[in-house]
């Protein structure tokens, strides 16, 4: 749950871009006959970079068809989280709740959106672990919901973006902390929307 009343609020939202990965090196099998080998690439799963190794397909082609062209792997897709805490006030999640800062934000993300050809989106809300399961997922779905009509506003194709509140999962931090307002400054990475672009779909 948000506790933004209860820890300092920064002076914007804190747009951190997760960086990708490096290359990986994967060394390419020999030829099979009526296989196609589709070469491994980085995906976004869970709150984390994680590896799709490559996998051999096979391949059905009716006779006097064109051979199969394997696409190259798709690039790695562009993950921004923003602060739960500095984007929204203590319990809120409606567009009207999101502080100036962080519509301009938002308004930055969209405006590099538009300048460029992209798939598809997804708006992820995520909160700390405090609070119940179903009182979190609710936030965080209005939390996204507000973060994607933002965009939404902002000139992003509706069609193009989905959001979805997770709750507690995927924490970026343990903290076991028994002091309650060390706890919930030790959980502050964990309450956060992660806008997740994928360049080709």
């Amino acid at each position: 749950m948000s506790v933004a009343l209860l820890a300092p609020v920064a002076a914007s939202a804190q747009v951190y871009v997760v960086p990708p990965p490096g290359p990986r090196y994967e060394r390419i099998p020999p030829p099979r006959h009526g296989w196609a080998w589709h070469p491994g690439y980085w995906r976004w799963w869970r709150g984390a970079y994680v590896w799709s190794p490559g996998v051999w397909v096979p391949v059905v082609a009716a006779p006097g068809a064109y051979p199969v062209v394997v696409a190259p792997p798709p690039p790695p897709p562009r993950v921004e989280r923003l602060s739960a805490d500095a984007l929204f006030p203590f319990d809120r999640g409606s567009v009207s709740d999101i502080r100036p800062r962080g519509i301009a934000d938002i308004a930055q993300i969209a405006a590099q959106l538009r300048a460029q050809l992209f798939g598809h989106v997804e708006v992820r809300g995520y909160t700390d672990r405090l609070g119940t399961d179903a009182y979190n997922i609710n936030l965080s779905q209005r939390r996204a919901d507000a973060v994607k009509a933002v965009l939404i506003q902002q000139g992003v194709p509706a069609a193009k973006i989905r959001a979805e509140g997770l709750g507690s999962q995927d924490p970026i931090v343990q903290c076991s902390d028994p002091n309650r307002d060390a706890l919930i400054r030790c959980l502050q990475p964990n309450r956060r929307v992660e806008i997740v672009t994928y360049l080709r779909d």
